[in-house]
């Protein structure tokens, strides 16, 4: 009895003709219907019983819907009585018409008098609602929420059948059980059936009474009359201002597009992009330039087939990045990035940008030009630290391996042990070394200079402040990596917020509200012993984590003495003295000095010299603290549990040892009245006779070697290893 009427959310002008025809078709019936009711133009019926129309759902909430929707096209011509099914007693129901659900087909007919009576309602969307579904992406998951699985397939046909077909609905309902990696659901008004692990929600309404199912009712209870034009003509009011809608979208999307393509072909780089089936969807005009082909002739055709060599299938298939690598295209030299294009964690496309060589070296060579203009460049590489020492080569080493991580690192050692030549290098070694390296000393600045330095300041944030505001260093170090030197001096309220710079990867200047992102390495350095101030309470325990991830400890001068001479050469020929000669005394004395200074206190002594001196250098002419005459200088004394300690002043023995491994190191023969000469130099009393007898019992150890005439006494690799033991 009823007409099927469909149309199609793309095109919904195409099937008006459906509604018109079917309008024709009311036209005829109603003209033909014979009865003896006439009605009023105000709709009462005149000198009859009203007809009764009894309503019968599984759903209270279906059950209310069909009832409202009834009433406003039936008005007061029609009893409506309602009821749930379960809710109906052992006795028949009785009425001129019975609307119920396809859910309760066969079952129905035990609670009615006169099953033949019964019409099964249609349903349709309400159209209202589509559009939110039209705009989820392709291939989405959605559960589709009704009160029983028939009716729950029903609304997924009806959604695809009018268009919904660009989402994967899986039909849920009660008894279905979880369904798992799904986070939207799509409800039919049945709000109690949503699981909870469901994330967001589109309630688009219980399906409705469609058009024909009214008509039919209309047409069964003789109430068809001629102002059923009204009916058909409200649903293609709906269908008009769903399209207009649909058509502005098009039109707003029309003017993005539009947008998109200006930018994309007026930026410096070719881009490329491929879809899915690995077909090209754009190419820019720098493209065009790069490749030599025009974008109408290679779009839409699939990439290997039309360009070579640009990878985009392999990043697409494997899901990789290919970042700033050298390819050939023709003769010229590229570079480029490609990236796979992710949209809610599925890939569907790959990326390709490229840039010419030539390019690239211009903006490399103007952006040192500027960073040497304002300092921010690292001067130093491993290559530049002096020493050949095994304690030195370890440290480099593990320097190297650390400049490849984005970590922060932390460089602790004594004062003058080189730390900041190995941050120097550590951002040399790293990917980041041709982007800034900027270097601020905390512990030169007071807390509020140091603060604006840091994290700079807005115009007005102080008296004094610049015009327009200063960006602090960690915005100047941008891309590149910030060396915070002496971190260990910083107050606690710089500390709080260097924290918060490290944690969130974002500043706000002094006096400022604006959050500004970052992306540094940081790379610290203290001569201070941070653990024991964060026991002290002087220094955040979570800050010293979040700096002290990599760790680099660098050795200071007296474990690693073996290096004095090749420093002392290094001095002489950065003062220009390389004509200068030091007797054997002043290096051995140079050399068993404690070096409280390390590196630093070494090249103050040798400019020190270089200044006093014109030809050889003697004990006399070293600086004051160097004369055993008026400065008892006493070495450290070494506590350790080791068998020396039985055979007297371990001092005496570690001062014999140190003057065979700089024989050693010098290619030169020493005797014991050498060593006695020296002892003296260095404020120890070693007579020769003193000397032989702690050789004797060195060599009794494994430590020595005695030589027999001129041969000499040299140290043995085992008396080495005791000595930087004893060092340590």
């Amino acid at each position: 009895m009823g007409y099927e009427v469909g149309f199609s959310l793309y095109n919904p002008f195409g099937y008006l003709w459906e509604l018109f025809s079917l309008k024709g078709k009311l036209d005829f019936m109603s003209k033909n219907i014979v009865g003896d009711y006439n009605f009023l133009s105000g709709g009462t019926l005149v000198g009859i019983t009203k007809k009764e129309l009894v309503i019968i759902t599984i759903s209270k909430e279906t059950n209310e819907l069909f009832k409202q929707q009834l009433e406003k096209v039936l008005k007061n011509k029609v009893n409506i009585k309602s009821y749930i099914i379960e809710e109906i007693d052992d006795q028949f129901v009785e009425a001129d018409l019975i609307l119920s659900t396809k859910s309760l087909m066969g079952e129905i007919d035990n609670y009615v008098a006169d099953p033949s009576k019964i019409i099964f309602a249609r349903r349709s969307l309400d159209i209202s609602f589509l559009e939110q579904l039209i705009k989820l992406p392709a291939n989405k998951k959605a559960l589709l929420i009704n009160n029983t699985q028939l009716a729950a397939f029903e609304a997924k046909d009806l959604l695809t059948e009018v268009g919904i077909d660009h989402i994967d609905l899986i039909p849920f309902y009660p008894g279905k059980g979880t369904v798992d990696k799904v986070d939207l659901a799509i409800n039919l008004g049945e709000d109690k059936y949503v699981p909870d692990n469901i994330d967001q929600v589109i309630n688009i309404g219980s399906r409705v009474l469609d058009l024909t199912t009214i008509i039919e009712i209309l047409i069964e209870l003789n109430l068809l009359d001629d102002k059923s034009n009204l009916l058909s003509s409200r649903y293609i009011r709906e269908l008009v201002e769903l399209s207009r809608r649909l058509e502005i979208n098009m039109k707003n999307k029309a003017r993005i597009n539009k947008k998109l393509d200006a930018i994309i072909n007026h930026v410096h780089d070719g881009i490329i992009y491929i879809n899915q089936q690995e077909e090209i969807k754009v190419f820019n005009e720098m493209a065009e330039e790069i490749f030599e082909m025009d974008a109408e002739d290679v779009i839409g055709n699939k990439v290997n087939e039309t360009i070579p060599n640009t990878k985009l299938d392999e990043v697409l298939k494997e899901d990789i990045k290919h970042i700033n690598a050298v390819q050939n295209i023709g003769s010229k030299k590229i570079v480029s990035t490609r990236v796979p294009v992710k949209e809610e964690g599925e890939t569907v496309g790959a990326l390709a940008t490229f840039k010419d060589v030539t390019d690239v070296k211009e903006l490399e060579e103007d952006l040192r030009r500027k960073l040497k203009k304002k300092g921010h460049i690292a001067k130093y590489n491993f290559s530049d630290i002096v020493g050949k020492s095994q304690e030195l080569k370890k440290g480099i080493k593990k320097a190297k391996k650390l400049s490849k991580s984005e970590s922060t690192v932390l460089i602790q050692g004594e004062s003058g042990t080189g730390k900041e030549l190995f941050a120097h290098s550590i951002h040399n070694y790293s990917e980041r070394n041709k982007a800034p390296f900027v270097v601020i000393n905390c512990a030169a600045l007071p807390d509020n200079l140091l603060e604006s330095e840091l994290f700079g300041y807005e115009e007005g944030a102080f008296t004094g402040a610049k015009k327009g505001g200063k960006p602090g260093v960690f915005e100047q170090a941008h891309t590149g990596t910030i060396f915070l030197d002496e971190i260990g001096d910083i107050s606690p309220s710089i500390q709080s917020r260097l924290l918060r710079v490290l944690q969130e990867k974002e500043v706000m200047r002094v006096g400022g509200t604006k959050v500004i992102p970052i992306d540094i390495r940081v790379i610290t350095a203290t001569n201070k012993n941070i653990q024991q101030l964060v026991s002290e309470g002087k220094f955040r325990e979570d800050l010293y984590y979040r700096l002290n991830v990599l760790s680099l400890q660098l050795p200071p001068l007296r474990r690693r003495r073996e290096d004095i001479p090749l420093l002392i050469d290094y001095f002489l020929e950065k003062f220009d003295r390389e004509d200068l000669s030091l007797s054997k005394e002043v290096i051995s004395r140079l050399y068993n000095y404690n070096w409280k200074g390390n590196i630093r206190e070494l090249e103050n002594c040798i400019e020190y010299i270089v200044q006093i001196c014109e030809d050889e250098v003697e004990i006399d002419n070293l600086p004051s603290h160097f004369n055993p005459k008026q400065n008892n200088q006493k070495q450290e004394q070494v506590n350790m549990d080791f068998e020396l300690d039985e055979l007297g002043d371990i001092e005496e023995y570690i001062f014999i040892l140190n003057e065979l491994y700089l024989a050693k190191q010098l290619d030169e023969n020493i005797g014991r009245r050498e060593i006695a000469k020296n002892a003296e130099i260095n404020n120890l009393y070693l007579s020769p006779q003193m000397v032989r007898s702690r050789l004797n019992k060195l060599e009794e150890h494994g430590l020595v070697d005695i030589g027999k005439g001129r041969q000499g006494t040299t140290i043995t690799n085992k008396g080495i290893k005791v000595l930087k033991e004893l060092g340590n």
